[in-house]
């Protein structure tokens, strides 16, 4: 075996590898600059493309811009306290999930009104959020009065 030629072979056959690698990168090169060329000219090509890469959504973590948009919500018509309490009471309330008085369970919201000081310490706690209750059940764009009816509807239901 001549070890003396190994390096200039070596040498050799890599160099024609990455020549043919190149010229196969170039020729990508060459070919794709010539497919997007008519694309860059198609005004309704651009917006396509802009139409699918737009985001999805956008994120707002300043405050102030939050109440801005918070408050530009639509108007929409009060809800009665049985529509409030069929959106979002009834999810906890109907089961009693994580302790939450059951709706028809008189001696339960007996014992949270007096506690809560009547009726409208629990419209307060409502209000407010109390243990893993949100406040307003969850549903900022409620109306206090929303949430009043909603909190009398439930002690209508419980008989009290």
């Amino acid at each position: 075996m001549d070890q003396n030629g190994h390096d200039k072979t070596f040498f050799a056959n890599f160099g024609m590898v990455m020549a043919g690698l190149f010229g196969i990168f170039f020729i990508c090169v060459v070919a794709a600059r010539l497919l997007v060329a008519d694309e860059q000219e198609d005004p309704a090509a651009l917006a396509r493309v802009e139409e699918r890469i737009k985001p999805v959504a956008t994120v707002i973590t300043d405050p102030a811009a939050l109440v801005k948009v918070a408050a530009a919500a639509p108007a929409r018509e009060p809800m009665t306290g049985e529509q409030v309490y069929t959106k979002l009471c009834a999810g906890c309330h109907m089961a009693g999930v994580l302790a939450a008085p059951k709706t028809d369970d008189a001696a339960a919201w007996s014992a949270r009104k007096t506690a809560a000081g009547g009726v409208d310490g629990l419209v307060n706690s409502a209000l407010h959020g109390k243990n893993a209750m949100p406040p307003k059940g969850g549903d900022p764009s409620l109306s206090d009065d929303e949430v009043k009816a909603a909190v009398e509807y439930m002690l209508k239901q419980s008989g009290l």
